[in-house]
């Protein structure tokens, strides 16, 4: 049936026929409730009357209809009329592939422009379980504004219920041959199951065909061409075809292997191997700031910069921070590549400063940025790598996906960036990004744990990591998150030091079972053996063990502090210069520095760092509380005063270690009413929850009670408060050295943590 001009299907008028195919007849039509042009698809009569070719042209509707992408035909809608099946899509002003091949060859560089959208609109199709099993050139239509369009979904169909062993195979019935001589692959070619890898294939021959301009298999029958697809390997240099250029050659080789197992794993693995491939090609054309940046991998280097937070909630900040912190991680998995570290560039956060400057401060020749949209179950990211000396775009990217994509994205992401800055991957076919957890709501209670231990909410950031191991006990980041946020909220006060310790431990050593190599593993064991276990040369050993992991790590600031309080304070000095040139914009980098000096009780020369730590970052709790007690060692007491209460302020006062100090330095400075208004409420708190003994000590001293401090010490001794041997000796208990009661307390201190005192302590 042939549909004449004004013929009305629902609100579409046909205007004019724009082709026909075994699968339908395409007409140009007008929608009239929107005024516009589109093109409307029905099934001819002969196959309407078919329940099997009814079915997939339905099939082929779904599939197209559930893609959104620049590189996919677009259905907008799709109903029957009058007993006329049809399918609305938007109308295509240009040419098919195959039209296009018939009239010239095609530039190898443009072949390639042409490859990558033709494999990022397939990864859009494959990330949603649908592979097409018909691409070829017809089905490839060249928009007049330059893009590349699939067509025709037919052949398509959503992938059947995953399982854990095959999450993306796409079955046929057992023998059928499906799809189209010349282009199928051999799997296909077999009647055996086809799935994303098959239409890789495909493309391989396609993308064959456009740098030589002959098919990859021929044959005098289509029985022949299949035999050719199984047998033979097309030939670099086809007669009366053009060679294929050297930089595609061994792409090509990848694509067309026989086994799946051979083949490009994923259309993303393929569409980064075609980037490196054009930057190969392009050679002098690309653009000049572009060449500077990528000219040689030795000088390849880069800073990721916090993305921006575009979600309606603001609260959302936790994902597109915790997005910025995976990209960064998986950066510095890249051998050739120097990354700037994470707080480097998170210290350009909400700052409009220039890239350049940006480049300058950081010693980088590139920098990424971006944006998160994170709504319910979607994400948009949008990224682009910008070349710091000319301002020059290398490479810019929009992705819109499910939530599950999100570590797909990230390696994406990553992989785009070393093919742009030429740098050389290691297993360039192993993921650059490890799905760390099989739940992706696991991950983002995760990310929400991370970005509240950076800001020592203990609390909040226990409650995400516990959230997270419920979803997913294997998930061995949340376990050493869980681990962090114990042990440091026992330090801080609010939990009994023995749970702490039991706590953080235990989840420390669940994360040891499940990822024993991890250098975070070796980092949350050292922590925890810092605060409670009394174990330096443990705890040094295990500090060591993830700087060996990855030098890159925070276990320099915690080395740092392991040699200060074991009275090493050169070689304390020297780890923290460590911890500074790993992480020169980081507070606590900084911030522990200092404690190399304060540690022998120099703590003149360690207010430089203090302060700059502060101004680094003004609400970090480790600075400001060292800068405050470094203050009022050196009589500085009113700036104390004011500095702890600035850090008391943004702890939410859940800190009571920094409360004692805060009541200790307002008894210094005369304000005793003041420092036993806090102490007060420290009792108060006590009765009511737990307030490590050591606390009360702390402030009881301040205001001369004696023994008051010395019965508060021996229950923190009893109570095993949190690095309690190092503590018992700060300066505000030397009036108490001569007393019997301390030198039992610091003796029995000595035995189990056996550390010579020194430097004036």
């Amino acid at each position: 049936m042939t549909l004449e001009a004004g013929t009305r299907l629902g609100p579409y008028e046909i205007l004019a026929p724009l082709g026909a195919g075994g699968m339908g007849e395409v007409y140009r039509a007008r929608d009239t409730r929107l005024e516009r042009s589109v093109a409307v698809k029905v099934l001819p009569e002969d196959v309407a009357a078919s329940p099997n070719a009814l079915a997939r042209f339905e099939r082929e509707a779904k599939a197209v209809a559930a893609l959104s992408h620049p590189n996919i035909l677009a259905i907008h809608d799709f109903g029957i009329a009058d007993g006329v099946q049809y399918a609305v899509m938007e109308l295509l002003e240009g040419q098919t592939l195959r039209e296009r091949t018939a009239e010239a060859l095609i530039p190898p560089r443009k072949a390639v422009e042409y490859g990558l959208q033709i494999v990022r609109g397939l990864g859009a199709a494959h990330d949603r379980g649908i592979v097409h099993r018909d691409l070829k050139p017809e089905n490839l239509f060249l928009t007049r504004d330059g893009l590349v369009k699939i067509l025709d979904f037919g052949l398509a169909r959503p992938a059947p219920d995953k399982t854990p062993e095959d999450e993306t195979t796409v079955r046929t019935q057992e023998g059928a041959i499906l799809g189209t001589a010349g282009y199928m692959s051999p799997e296909q070619a077999r009647g055996r199951p086809a799935d994303p890898r098959s239409d890789l294939f495909s493309f391989g021959a396609i993308l064959y065909e456009m740098l030589t301009g002959r098919r990859a298999f021929q044959g005098a029958t289509g029985i022949e061409t299949m035999i050719s697809i199984l047998q033979d390997d097309p030939p670099r240099s086809p007669a009366g075809g053009r060679e294929v250029p050297a930089e595609l050659a061994a792409l090509l080789a990848h694509c067309l292997e026989k086994e799946p197992d051979e083949r490009f794993q994923t259309a993303r693995d393929l569409g980064f191997a075609l980037l490196v491939a054009e930057r190969e090609i392009r050679g002098e054309s690309t653009p000049s700031g572009a060449a500077d940046a990528v000219s040689s991998a030795k000088d390849a280097s880069i800073a990721v910069l916090p993305f921006r937070n575009m979600s309606a909630d603001p609260e959302a900040e936790y994902f597109s921070d915790g997005m910025t912190e995976e990209i960064i991680n998986a950066l510095t998995g890249i051998q050739d590549l120097k990354v700037a570290a994470r707080t480097s560039s998170f210290a350009f956060k909400g700052r409009d400063t220039d890239v350049r400057g940006i480049g300058r401060e950081l010693g980088v020749r590139a920098v990424l940025e971006g944006s998160v949209r994170h709504a319910g179950e979607r994400i948009r990211i949008t990224a682009q790598l910008i070349d710091v000396t000319s301002g020059y775009h290398l490479w810019s990217e929009k992705f819109d996906r499910d939530m599950r994509d999100v570590f797909a994205v990230q390696d994406e992401i990553a992989r785009a960036i070393a093919a742009t800055l030429k740098v050389r991957l290691l297993g360039a076919d192993s993921p650059l990004v490890a799905a760390p957890t099989r739940d992706v709501e696991a991950y983002d209670r995760y990310l929400k744990g991370r970005y509240f231990w950076s800001r020592r909410q203990t609390k909040a950031a226990i409650r995400e990591f516990e959230a997270a191991i419920a979803l997913d006990p294997d998930y061995a980041a949340a376990h050493t998150g869980l681990a962090d946020s114990y042990a440091v909220w026992g330090f801080y006060g609010g939990i009994p030091t023995w749970e702490a310790f039991a706590r953080a431990r235990n989840a420390a050593e669940s994360s040891e079972r499940l990822n024993p190599d991890s250098a975070e593993v070796h980092l949350s064991l050292g922590i925890v053996e810092h605060y409670y276990g009394w174990d330096i040369a443990r705890e040094e050993r295990e500090l060591r063990l993830a700087i060996e992991r990855d030098p890159r790590s925070d276990a320099w600031f915690w080395l740092t502090l392991c040699l200060v309080v074991s009275d090493r304070f050169e070689e304390g000095l020297e780890a923290g210069e460590r911890a500074v040139a790993a992480e020169p914009h980081s507070a606590n980098a900084r911030a522990v520095r200092g404690w190399a000096y304060a540690g022998s009780r120099r703590f003149g020369e360690a207010l430089p760092d203090f302060v700059g730590a502060v101004e680094l970052d003004p609400e970090a709790a480790f600075p400001l509380w060292s800068l405050g007690f470094a203050q009022q060692q050196t009589g500085a007491f009113e700036a104390a005063i004011a500095t702890l209460s600035r850090g008391v302020e943004i702890t939410r006062r859940e800190h009571t270690f920094e409360l004692a100090l805060l009541s200790g330095a307002c008894a210094a400075a005369g304000r005793e009413a003041e420092g036993r208004r806090i102490l007060a409420e420290l009792h108060d708190r006590a009765s009511r929850s737990y307030v490590p003994p050591f606390d009360l000590a702390l402030a009881h001293a301040s205001l001369g009670e004696k023994e008051l401090t010395l019965a508060a010490l021996e229950r923190a001794f009893d109570e095993r408060n949190a690095l309690l041997w190092y503590r018992i000796h700060f300066p505000v208990f030397d009036g108490l050295r001569e007393e019997p009661r301390w030198r039992a307390i610091a003796d029995r201190l000595a035995r189990t943590a056996p550390v010579r005192r020194g430097g004036g302590w």
